[in-house]
């Protein structure tokens, strides 16, 4: 009898704990959700306000390269069926996801926009305005661009995101400032998203 007692309670400790466990790990992923987007970078902190009703959010940071080199690195969170063409998409559309600096003497992109993961050929997409093949990004993607630093002076150059979100259709544009003081390479938004 003291024996089924005690069996009795060991399973219904272990089954109370189980269940707690599974509630806070639900709470955990529904704060996470609603509050901050999902950024994989533990130093970037949230300097733009987070939009709960954009259906998108973007990150930036510098990171430094083994090669003692720089990657302008953006973190795209894609929220609801919210989505846009690759820059390596094949065909030309107006709306592609592209990345550039503007003209100056002070720092380079060296190669093509890096895209994690990368976005797959969508056999049919049966829209007016792509009828064929294109690659849709409908995930959360990082994109990384190698910059070379021509100077140790302090500078600031300025870049433009562009890209068009659909199915809301419409061309984002978002500025950013690419900056260095005592040599020490930083980027932040200069317009909301």
């Amino acid at each position: 009898m003291n024996r089924l007692i005690l069996c009795s309670f060991i399973l219904l400790n272990m089954s109370c704990s189980t269940k707690s466990q599974e509630v806070v790990k639900q709470d955990d992923i529904a704060s996470t959700a609603v509050n901050l987007p999902l950024n994989p970078y533990e130093s970037v902190s949230f300097k733009e306000p987070y939009n709960p009703h954009s259906p998108y959010h973007l990150d930036l940071k510098i990171e430094d390269t083994e090669t003692d080199s720089q990657k302008l690195v953006l973190f795209i969170t894609l929220k609801g069926d919210a989505h846009f063409v690759s820059p390596n998409a094949k065909k030309d559309f107006k709306g592609k996801f592209n990345m550039s600096l503007d003209e100056n003497s002070y720092i380079e992109t060296l190669g093509k926009l890096i895209e994690i993961p990368l976005s797959v050929e969508e056999i049919i997409d049966p829209h007016h305005y792509v009828n064929g093949v294109v690659n849709w990004v409908r995930e959360n993607t990082t994109y990384k661009l190698p910059l070379k630093v021509l100077t140790d002076k302090d500078f600031e150059v300025t870049g433009l995101i562009r890209f068009t979100i659909e199915p809301r259709c419409s061309l984002e544009e978002i500025p950013f400032i690419i900056s260095q003081k005592s040599e020490e390479l930083s980027v932040r938004l200069s317009g909301g998203c």
